[in-house]
């Protein structure tokens, strides 16, 4: 079972770093565009995962919503267009949230089967 909780310690650890890079990579590149998406949902994502490496046992649905929010930032990167760069930044930083929160909610399910 410890293990479990392990697991979930890494994979929300990556999204806390993988949200607070999002905040500040279009500070740091001098992004345009998907700014104010990319430090809403990066602060979002930070949080819960913050919230999941501190207390793993508990709320696996806020990894199910950074799963939604690392889906909404491929599809926002698709979506609004935007320069090559930032475009792969989100999606790139989408697919390791996703990924990351996908992994700590099947931690979970492990770590309490009965859910």
């Amino acid at each position: 079972m410890n293990g479990q909780a392990n697991q979930i310690k890494v994979a929300s650890g990556i999204n806390v770093l993988a949200g607070l890079w999002l905040i500040i990579s279009p500070y740091v590149f001098g992004f345009a565009q998907g700014v104010a998406n990319s430090v809403i949902v990066g602060i979002v994502v930070a949080v819960l995962a913050l919230i999941r490496f501190i207390n793993p046992a508990q709320a696996a649905w806020l990894s199910w919503i950074n799963t939604v929010l690392g889906i909404w930032l491929i599809v926002s990167a698709i979506v609004m267009g935007i320069a090559a760069a930032p475009f792969w930044n989100m999606l790139i930083l989408g697919v390791v949230i996703a990924v990351m929160a996908i992994w700590s909610t099947s931690s979970t399910a492990k770590l309490h089967p009965k859910m």
